[in-house]
């Protein structure tokens, strides 16, 4: 079993509250592998410049992560560098962005690539996203297909965005977005909408506060994990959607069941990755700590005191 992942390959300037870090590891397709890599080996696709370090390779290497996929090209690094409000840290400057090698990206997938279980589409442009999932339902038909996107390619690429929504068993998208592609405020009306352009599964991620997860037997509700340690919020839902296909391909289900952990597994990882700089909380995680999160996120919202039909008329003396 094994996730291939298509996406961004940074280093990243981040300032928040907390202080500043410099040049730190990033991008879409490393947090994603770094959270992923918890539960099953994962192939990063992706382009890097002469300037990546060596000692980053092999960090990723010595987490499970396959780079036979991962390809240097002449030039640096793509590379970002924002700065989060002091009172706010769901808003964000952006400073600079200066994609390098990442501009002329063109995913290359090796056979092994090809055939894993699950493909994660990141934020790229849907034009290569629509080319790396032909490619990948070529060698396998049956490979379950993950998706992000954004509003610059809601606003420029829509019509071929909405062929990879179809073609995909999971969307999952900022609740911005979610209301621009579906035309609806409200995002239950929203996520629905979604499931109409034939995604099979929808998440709505509303970052500090939680996910809104759809599937076509249930909708569920999920807040984000309370914690009052937030240093980085960078790759916060990128390492979600790593969690949250890692443990899908771990167990190799796709059902409704198995879409909520999913989502609840994400949450959890993801709280893990904001009370650090960088991915430096995600090579600290183990599953010891993910569980006893779990636990905790579980009890915080009250599951054990969930009611049968009997238990809640004899609770209100009905």
């Amino acid at each position: 079993m094994a996730i291939t992942v298509v996406g961004s390959v940074a280093y990243d300037t981040v300032t928040t509250l907390y202080g500043k870090s410099e040049r730190q590891l990033g991008g879409s397709a490393i947090h994603f592998s770094l959270a992923a890599s918890k539960f099953t080996e994962v192939i990063p696709v992706g382009v890097y410049g002469q300037d990546f370090k060596d000692s980053d390779l092999s960090l990723l290497e010595a987490n499970s992560i396959n780079l036979s996929n991962m390809h240097q090209e002449k030039g640096l690094t793509f590379f970002w560098e924002g700065e989060y409000e002091k009172n706010n840290m769901n808003n964000r400057e952006t400073i600079t962005t200066e994609l390098n090698v990442f501009e002329d990206f063109k995913p290359d997938l090796n056979d092994l690539a090809k055939k894993s279980n699950i493909l994660f589409l990141a934020n790229i442009n849907p034009e290569l996203q629509l080319d790396v999932l032909k490619k990948v339902k070529k060698e396998n038909k049956k490979s379950f297909v993950g998706l992000d996107t954004m509003d610059l390619w809601i606003n420029t690429s829509n019509d071929v965005l909405h062929k990879v929504i179809k073609n995909s068993d999971v969307v999952m998208i900022d609740q911005s977005e979610a209301r621009m592609i579906s035309g609806f405020n409200n995002l239950k009306d929203a996520g629905f909408k979604i499931m109409e352009l034939t995604s099979k599964n929808v998440v709505i991620k509303k970052g500090e506060h939680g996910s809104l997860i759809f599937t076509p037997v249930q909708y569920y509700a999920l807040p984000g994990f309370l914690t009052n340690n937030v240093k980085d919020p960078t790759g916060a839902g990128d390492s979600f959607a790593g969690a949250f296909f890692g443990m899908l391909d771990r167990v190799n289900s796709y059902n409704s069941k198995d879409i909520f952990m999913a989502g609840v597994i994400g949450t959890v990882v993801a709280s893990f990755m904001v009370e650090d700089f960088g991915v430096k909380a995600l090579i600290e995680l183990d599953m010891n700590m993910i569980y006893k999160r779990y636990i905790a996120y579980i009890k915080s919202i009250g599951y054990s005191f969930i009611l049968d039909e009997t238990r809640f008329k004899d609770y209100l003396n009905l």
